[in-house]
């Protein structure tokens, strides 16, 4: 019980930790704990996420089904079960609309390998999940596509997806995915030629982060 309320707590914080900064806003985003195999803490539907306390954040099962709370568990509930059934790895998910992430996800364009840090957190490309209305399971399933070998995905049209073996892990890729587009999409604007990391150093930092990810 004390680690429930300890993670209901994390996830609380989290939540606004990313209104704080400007990542997410209002009633959208969410964010899920992983407590074992059969339970997932997630946040509830239709709450703005600035003002959760504790009691909010709703305890589902694998199925979704929920074991306590008096709230729905996320729109976005499909998302966070697909993700956890395809890679055991990640025990934290955490979706959410910040700018630079979110132009790349209306021009459907990837983000590239252009900073060494992003690859090494994040496995390389940026891919973009084929586009599927929110709250569908074919969204989660494009979205579990799209993250293979990666950490992160951006959702067409819509915002991102970070994942990490635990919360705070998943908040630095998240962070670190929106600073990077920041930085990709002001050298677009320069009209200037861009590099992306070479070939051979990539392949050498994919390495680094497959053994951290899957050893």
């Amino acid at each position: 019980m004390e680690l429930l309320i300890e993670l209901k707590k994390k996830i609380v914080d989290a939540m606004r930790y990313m209104d704080e900064k400007g990542l997410n806003h209002g009633r959208s985003g969410n964010v899920s704990i992983r407590v074992d195999r059969e339970r997932v803490l997630i946040t509830p539907s239709g709450v703005v996420k600035s003002e959760l306390k504790p009691e909010d954040i709703v305890l589902i099962n694998m199925n979704g089904e929920v074991l306590e709370g008096i709230r729905k568990p996320t729109v976005e509930v499909n998302l966070h079960l697909e993700i956890y059934r395809a890679y055991d790895y990640f025990n934290a998910v955490v979706h959410a609309h910040p700018v630079y992430s979110s132009v790349l996800a209306v021009l459907r364009e990837p983000l590239p390998p252009v900073i060494e840090e992003m690859v090494l957190y994040t496995g390389g490309e940026i891919r973009v999940a084929e586009y599927a209305p929110f709250g569908t399971i074919e969204l989660a399933r494009n979205a579990v596509e799209a993250l293979r070998d990666r950490s992160a995905v951006i959702l067409a049209n819509h915002g991102v997806v970070a994942c990490g073996r635990n919360l705070d892990e998943a908040l630095e890729i998240l962070e670190l995915v929106e600073r990077v587009a920041q930085i990709y999409i002001l050298v677009r604007a320069t009209g200037l030629k861009y590099y992306t990391v070479p070939l051979d150093s990539l392949e050498k930092i994919r390495e680094i982060y497959r053994s951290k990810f899957k050893s």
